[in-house]
């Protein structure tokens, strides 16, 4: 009983500290710690790091990130950023369905971070307010989560000049992250 409070309590600091960084993001208080990263490189690593819980809920991960993207960023916060991504789209996606990461440069020079599923999608009236605050669409509700996942990578995205972005298609969602690829 005792280990479960203390899980308990860590699972709400955890959300408290998501609230504020994503508050003091907002606010324009807190930056990120920037620094010349890889974001090919972070990206292999978040594939690898979910191969085995794709593998064990029998789904396909593909990771296409080939040549290195140099960009200026934060390495934790755009990690915790991909596994929010990374862990949502698994858990939507169906045994015997298929997630995608991919990583490259757009026309304009930015970096874009693409990962879609095969899952059931993000109804038209929810895709709208997923990137808010505790929002969960309806068949969300059902799975464990708090609803600040989304509105958490946003933040990031945001806090290093770029966007994120959703589209539901007839089998699955994407998410488009863009990050500005200035050089250190």
């Amino acid at each position: 009983m005792a280990g479960s409070a203390v899980e308990e309590c860590d699972r709400l600091l955890e959300m408290i500290d998501t609230m504020l960084f994503i508050s003091r993001t907002e606010a324009g208080v807190t930056q990120p710690q920037r620094q010349e990263l890889d974001l090919a490189a972070v990206v292999g690593d978040a594939c690898r790091l979910f191969e085995a819980l794709a593998e064990e809920k029998g789904i396909r991960l593909r990771c296409d990130a080939p040549e290195p993207l140099p960009i200026w960023g934060d390495t934790r916060l755009i990690q915790r950023m991909l596994a929010n991504l990374l862990d949502n789209a698994i858990k939507y996606t169906p045994s015997g369905g298929a997630v995608s990461v991919s990583a490259r440069r757009d026309s304009l020079q930015r970096t874009v971070i693409e990962v879609s599923d095969t899952g059931p999608g993000i109804s038209e009236a929810d895709l709208p307010h997923i990137f808010e605050r505790f929002y969960r669409g309806d068949p969300s509700r059902s799975q464990a989560g708090a609803g600040l996942g989304l509105c958490f990578a946003r933040a990031v995205a945001h806090a290093h000049g770029g966007e994120i972005t959703a589209a539901s298609l007839q089998t699955g969602s994407v998410f488009w992250v863009t990050i500005p690829a200035t050089s250190a």
